[in-house]
């Protein structure tokens, strides 16, 4: 684990940068962080894709699945977009 405290199911904000990481057809979005990156799941993972990549925002989520090892990253379910970066 990249340092990431895991608590699933509560919800907490987070900031980071939006990036789509793996190859085609294989893409993920995920949350860069300072403490590593989160993949992004949940209602407003499209939007954050379309409209935030490279972008540093801040989003209401929780964590819903643990991450294990480097490969299997947290996924973060994202609920509200707090600050978008503008």
């Amino acid at each position: 684990m990249l340092g990431i405290a895991i608590i699933l199911g509560c919800s907490n904000t987070f900031t980071g940068k939006i990036a789509v990481k793996g190859n085609e057809p294989f893409t993920y979005l995920v949350l860069v962080t300072d403490s590593g990156d989160m993949k992004i799941t949940g209602p407003l993972a499209n939007k954050l894709r379309e409209h935030f990549q490279g972008r540093r925002v801040t989003v209401k989520g929780s964590i819903v699945k643990e991450g294990k090892g480097f490969m299997l990253l947290p996924e973060l379910e994202v609920t509200e977009i707090v600050h978008d970066g503008e």
